[in-house]
């Protein structure tokens, strides 16, 4: 890889550039990172731990391979991270069950609240993709429907793939801004 040295590991000036993009990354996305997890984990603490994460599995990626839109990939990994904790939540609690104090009030199912929560995300995921410009919208879908890679795309719309990239990392700036708010 451009940038190692023979034995592994970055170049000094490739960890330099290294460090400097992600200095910027952190100091750009680490207050909305932790506003989005705090939005959806309603704790502080969480909130942090897994902004910390996300940066720790960035960086951890980015030691392998340089990332033109770190931005986009931490989003991506602050998504899976969420579903992650809320799916070890589920299990964990359908393992040991509710505690006394939280036990449910009979009229109202958790699941319930769970399937609205759902359908109000994907509203809001729907709208924002049918809000984005077509070209950028034209290639999100081609990339996480048609799961084509950045090339095919490419190749069929004739675009660069940093075109594409650009498209990609354009929509999900949006979808999350949407999301977040």
């Amino acid at each position: 890889m451009p940038g190692e040295h023979p034995g592994g590991g970055l170049s000094a000036a490739t960890d330099g550039a290294f460090t400097a993009i992600l200095r910027e990354t952190y100091s750009a996305e680490a207050p909305g990172l932790v506003r989005y997890f705090r939005h959806r984990m309603r704790d502080d603490e969480d909130a942090n731990d897994l902004m910390q994460e996300a940066f720790a599995r960035l960086a951890a990626h980015m030691r392998t391979k340089m990332l033109v839109h770190p931005a986009s990939y931490l989003q991506r990994i602050a998504r899976n991270l969420l579903v992650d904790r809320m799916r070890s939540a589920r299990s964990a609690e359908a393992t040991r069950g509710p505690a006394l104090d939280e036990v449910p009030e009979l009229g109202t199912a958790p699941e319930q609240s769970f399937g609205i929560e759902r359908q109000d995300v994907m509203r809001l995921y729907k709208a924002a993709v049918d809000g984005l410009p077509d070209q950028t919208r034209q290639v999100f879908l081609m990339h996480r429907v048609e799961n084509l890679t950045y090339r095919e795309i490419g190749e069929k719309l004739g675009i660069a793939v940093p075109t594409v990239q650009y498209h990609l990392g354009r929509a999900l700036a949006r979808i999350a801004q949407a999301l977040d708010d």
